[in-house]
């Protein structure tokens, strides 16, 4: 029951962000709409930032775990920007409130997560350190998280799809490139 309980509550608070800033969400406002009581709430989450956590958690598990393996980087970035194409508004709530802290950590875990793979399967067969193959992943991941916060800002308007493939044909092949650089 408290599963049920659990993820009936992140789905109140997910619907509510759709429609109203996550400043101006209360938990009274969250068990209204899921029809618990507010010790119910507390039982399961110590407040609504712990709740956000537990909801990027899932989604981040989801993506890192669920999904693999991808078969390109185009299709590894868009699974983990999936929960963002469902739930623009929400994401857009999000990220500009006080809760966009948490959003931006989500959101470089994941894009991290994919670049790091990709990094290491360009990798393989290169004599190269794995500090190099971390400071590579970590410029390709703020590369990409720039364009992701851009994208937020700019209202979620323009197709994500098209900015990731467009993305994908600089480092698809930049990677490889760079990697033989730094290769001992």
């Amino acid at each position: 029951m408290s599963k049920f309980t659990k993820k009936a509550i992140m789905d109140s608070f997910i619907r509510l962000l759709n429609n109203n800033s996550f400043d101006n969400i209360t938990v009274k406002d969250i068990v209204n709409d899921c029809g618990i009581n507010r010790n119910t709430f507390y039982y399961n989450f110590s407040d609504i930032y712990a709740l956000v956590d537990e909801i990027i958690q899932e989604e981040t598990n989801k993506i890192m775990y669920e999904h693999k393996p991808y078969s390109s980087w185009n299709e590894a970035f868009l699974s983990a920007a999936n929960f963002a194409l469902q739930n623009k508004r929400a994401i857009f709530h999000l990220h500009n409130s006080s809760g966009r802290a948490q959003l931006e950590k989500y959101f470089q875990k994941v894009v991290n997560e994919v670049v790091i793979s990709f990094v290491e399967a360009e990798a393989a067969g290169n004599n190269i350190n794995e500090e190099d193959k971390e400071f590579i992943a970590e410029f390709y991941t703020y590369a990409l998280l720039g364009f992701l916060n851009k994208w937020i800002d700019n209202g979620m308007q323009d197709d994500f799809k098209a900015v990731i493939d467009k993305t994908s044909l600089l480092f698809q092949n930049n990677i490889k490139q760079v990697i033989t650089l730094f290769s001992e």
